[in-house]
C-alpha cells in the first residue's frame, strides 16, 4: 500500500504531461518544473519522448500553414529602420534606470538623460523560460485571444510581405543547433526548421560568440558587407545575464568588487554572485550602447525588452529562476522585465507624433507578447491581424488580463 502511495503524485504528473496536446507552453513549463524526472520507468520516458516530438512537429505543420499562407493589405514604411532586441535574464531591479543603486547602466541612463531613451515601467513577461517567450513574442498572438497560437502567423513574415528586409542576429539559437547551456524546445522548434527560418528571415547568423560585443562586431560586419535596403528590421537576440553571470563579461571590464556589497547581511558566496551578475548587466549596458552606436546615424527605432527576469539574493535567498507557480516575489524578479525605445535624431526630427506617442506610452501596462502589434504599427503594416486596441502605442490602446506563468494574473498576484 505505502509502494502504491508513493507512485500516485509522479503518476499524475506524468498523464499531465500528456493532457497538454498542442499546448506546447505549458508543457515546457511542466518540463521545467521537472515533471518529467518523476515519470515511473525508462519506457514511461522514451513514451513522452516520443509523444512531444510528434506534438513539436504537428504544430510546426500547424504554425507553418498559418504563416505561409499570409498576405498584407498595405504598408507605408513609416520606420525605415527597426531594431528588436532582446535581452536574456535581466532582472530590471539590478538597472540603474530602475532605481538600483550600483551604477550599472551608466549609458543607457546618460541616453535616458538627453531625451533618446523612453523606459517603459509597467512591462511583464509572460513566462520566465526564454522558449516560451520567443513563441509568444513572435506570434501575432496574445492571451485572451479565443484561437490557439499555432493558428496564427510569426509576425516576421508580414514585414518580408511588405518588403522589409529582415535579420536575424542571435546568440543562443543558431539553426544548426543550440549552443551550450541554453537549450529549450518549445520556443526554439520554430527556429531550428530550415524552411520556417528561410522564409522568416532574409539573413540570419551561423554562429555564437563567447561575449555579446562579438555578436555585434557581426551585426556591424553584415551591415558593412551589404547595402542598406531601403527597409530594415533587424532581431538581436543576446545572451545577455544568462547563469553563470561570470562568463558573460570579460574580467578586463569589471566594475564592481566584493566591497560595493559589503553592508549586505548575506554570505560571501551570495555577494560574489551578486556582484557577478552586476558586472553582467554593466557589460550588457556596454553592449546596448554599442548597438545603439550602429545606428545612430539612421533614421531608426531601436526597441529593447528582455525576455524574464532573474533571482539576484533580492527578497529570496536564492539565484536563478524558480519554476513554479509564481509568488510575489518571483513575479517581482522573475517575470517583470525592463523594456526601453530609443529613437535616434534623425527618427525623431521627422517623425514626432510618433516620439510623442511613445513618451505618452511608457507606463501602460504591457505584456510583452504584444510586441508584434508595436512593431506593424511602426512599420505602418495593415493586415487582419494588425489591431490599434492591442498596440501600447496607440491611445485606442486596451490593457488586458496579465496571465504569467501559464495561470497567474500578475495583476491580481500584485495586488
Amino acid at each position: 500500500m505505502f509502494c502504491i502511495a508513493c507512485e500516485i503524485q509522479p503518476s499524475y504528473r506524468f498523464v499531465q504531461l500528456f493532457y497538454q496536446h498542442r499546448d506546447l507552453q505549458n508543457m515546457e513549463g511542466l518540463i521545467f518544473r521537472h515533471y518529467h524526472e518523476e515519470i515511473p520507468t525508462p519506457l514511461h520516458r522514451f513514451v513522452f519522448a516520443c509523444y512531444s516530438l510528434k506534438q513539436s512537429s504537428y504544430v510546426l505543420d500547424k504554425i507553418k500553414a498559418s504563416t505561409f499562407s499570409v498576405q498584407i493589405d498595405s504598408c507605408s514604411y513609416q520606420s525605415p529602420h527597426i531594431v528588436l532586441v532582446i535581452g536574456e535574464s535581466y532582472n530590471k531591479h539590478h538597472s540603474t534606470l530602475y532605481g538600483y543603486q550600483l551604477p550599472t547602466t551608466p549609458l543607457q541612463q546618460k541616453r535616458n538623460d538627453n531625451d533618446e531613451l523612453f523606459v517603459f515601467d509597467n512591462v511583464v513577461s509572460p513566462w520566465n523560460i526564454t522558449s516560451n517567450v520567443f513563441l509568444d513574442i513572435f506570434s501575432v498572438w496574445e492571451y485572451g485571444m479565443t484561437t490557439v497560437i499555432d493558428e496564427m502567423p510569426l509576425f516576421p513574415i508580414l514585414f518580408r510581405r511588405a518588403g522589409y528586409s529582415v535579420n536575424f542576429f542571435s546568440n543562443q539559437y543558431l539553426l544548426n543547433g543550440f549552443r551550450k547551456g541554453t537549450t529549450n524546445q518549445a520556443g526554439h522548434f520554430f527556429l531550428a526548421d530550415s524552411e520556417m527560418s528561410d522564409s522568416l528571415f532574409t539573413y540570419r547568423n551561423r554562429r555564437s560568440s563567447k561575449f555579446d560585443l562579438g555578436l555585434v562586431e557581426q551585426v556591424k560586419h553584415f551591415k558593412d558587407e551589404h547595402q542598406l535596403d531601403s527597409y530594415t528590421l533587424d532581431i538581436i537576440h543576446l545572451i545577455g545575464q544568462h547563469f553563470e553571470y561570470s562568463l558573460r563579461y570579460p574580467q578586463t571590464v569589471r566594475a564592481f568588487s566584493m566591497e560595493n556589497y559589503a553592508d549586505k547581511n548575506i554570505d560571501d558566496d551570495a555577494k560574489e554572485i551578486i556582484m557577478q551578475y552586476d558586472n553582467a548587466t554593466h557589460y550588457n549596458d556596454i553592449v546596448l550602447d554599442s548597438i545603439l552606436a550602429m545606428y545612430d546615424y539612421e533614421e531608426a527605432i531601436v526597441i529593447y525588452v528582455a525576455d524574464h527576469g532573474e533571482e539576484v539574493y533580492d527578497e529570496l535567498p536564492v539565484h536563478g529562476r524558480l519554476f513554479q507557480e509564481p509568488t510575489k516575489f518571483q513575479a517581482k524578479n522573475e517575470f517583470e522585465v525592463p523594456m526601453w525605445i530609443w529613437c535616434s535624431r534623425s527618427y525623431q526630427e521627422k517623425h514626432p507624433d510618433l516620439v510623442a506617442a511613445i513618451r505618452s506610452s511608457t507606463s501602460k501596462e504591457f505584456l510583452t507578447d504584444g510586441l508584434s502589434q508595436v512593431l506593424l504599427y511602426l512599420a505602418g503594416i495593415k493586415c487582419k491581424w494588425s489591431n490599434e486596441n492591442r498596440n501600447i502605442l496607440s491611445s485606442r490602446y486596451q490593457s488586458k488580463q496579465r496571465i504569467i506563468g501559464g495561470s497567474v494574473d500578475y495583476d491580481n498576484l500584485m495586488k
